[in-house]
């Protein structure tokens, strides 16, 4: 072999050497010049990176709580993302991420699709959102669902006054009938 073959084959072989530990490895073969520690898997064989187990501190935190009520109910989960809602709701008194938990809630409640549809409600629970966590991200889209669940509340209302004007109509109709 000569001379500059030989140095270039060492150069070439340093300089792979030397960068082992940001280089991830896409030719198997070439795997041995960099190795690796036996706890860790080398990286031409380790595939995508996996993303850390949830830490069991995490369960009990609030914003993850959130986070995931927020997924079930985006999945169509709602019995459970309400559960989850409720116990922020309950659990953390003070703390911020508790404005998200109540108009997540409300969401579910003024949902026209959710079996949790209950309009009353929601006008109450986005009523808490700004009474009991003023100047949270959540405190101007509140007002805007309470200000539409209103205006229904106001239809409906009316709706009945007038399904009930209807009824005592009809009902003197069938007397007036019946005197005749």
């Amino acid at each position: 072999m000569s001379r500059a073959r030989a140095t270039a084959l060492v150069a070439v072989v340093a300089l792979l050497g030397s960068g082992c530990a940001t280089i991830e490895w896409k030719v198997p073969s070439l795997a041995w010049l960099c190795p690796t520690p036996p706890s860790a898997p080398s990286a031409a064989v380790a595939g995508p990176p996996v993303p850390p187990p949830v830490p069991p501190s995490r369960v009990g935190d609030p914003v993850h709580l959130v986070t995931r009520a927020n997924e079930l109910a985006r999945d169509g989960m709602l019995l459970a993302a309400r559960d989850l809602y409720e116990q922020v709701i309950r659990d953390y008194p003070e703390h911020p991420v508790r404005a998200g938990a109540l108009f997540g809630l409300g969401q579910l409640q003024a949902d026209p699709a959710s079996p949790l549809r209950d309009y009353r409600v929601a006008y109450l629970t986005f009523g808490r959102v700004f009474a009991e966590h003023p100047r949270s991200r959540w405190e101007a889209e509140a007002r805007r669902y309470r200000g539409l669940l209103n205006e229904l509340q106001s239809r409906d209302d009316e709706t009945h006054r007038l399904r009930v004007q209807l009824q005592k109509l009809r009902r003197i109709e069938v007397d007036l009938d019946k005197s005749r």
